[in-house]
């Protein structure tokens, strides 16, 4: 039976006053002028005191993702701190890296001790064992030794970026 219509997501095709007033705050002082970074209590004074660590993340978020996208910046947050714009894309690239890595390894593990002593269907067996292959590879390709393989190729090539069947192929033996 299909959901009511009352209770479906539906997007909102514009942001919210706070989002817009975060929105104009940050690129008022990281496009406009030439500050590098934001303090959460700043951010938290341009909306009236609603906190963005915790009930405003949304909108803060929100904000951020829109003034990335408008003016092709990259902004970082600085954990208990602020926000910042960062310059370095390649650091940014790095953490992800770092993030996929570990978060491919806890989940793994996570998944294999559930399992113990756990009788599942065969359906569901083939499916853990796809979602597992996919974490080891993904865990993989995180490390610092599949990482100097790549960059290798890419200098060799010329690249930017390698095609994924090429990237896949260095990995086949």
């Amino acid at each position: 039976m299909p959901t009511p219509v009352s209770t479906q997501r539906r997007t909102i095709g514009e942001m919210s006053a706070d989002a817009r007033i975060l929105y104009d705050f940050i690129t008022k002082h990281f496009v406009k002028g030439d500050s590098q970074f934001i303090s959460y209590a700043d951010l938290v004074a341009a909306i009236g005191g609603r906190d963005v660590q915790a009930e405003a993340r949304g909108l803060l978020n929100t904000a951020r993702r829109n003034v990335e996208r408008d003016f092709n910046l990259l902004i970082e947050t600085v954990s208990g701190e602020g926000i910042k714009k960062s310059d370095s894309v390649a650091g940014a690239v790095d953490q992800a890296i770092k993030h996929v890595g570990r978060t491919s390894r806890r989940t793994a593990r996570r998944v294999v001790n559930a399992m113990v002593n756990r009788e599942i269907d065969n359906a569901e067996r083939v499916q853990v064992g796809v979602g597992l292959s996919l974490l080891g590879a993904m865990d993989q390709f995180s490390k610092p030794k599949s990482r100097k393989l790549l960059e290798t190729r890419v200098k060799e090539n010329e690249a930017k970026e390698l095609p994924t069947a090429e990237t896949l192929r260095l990995f086949a033996g």
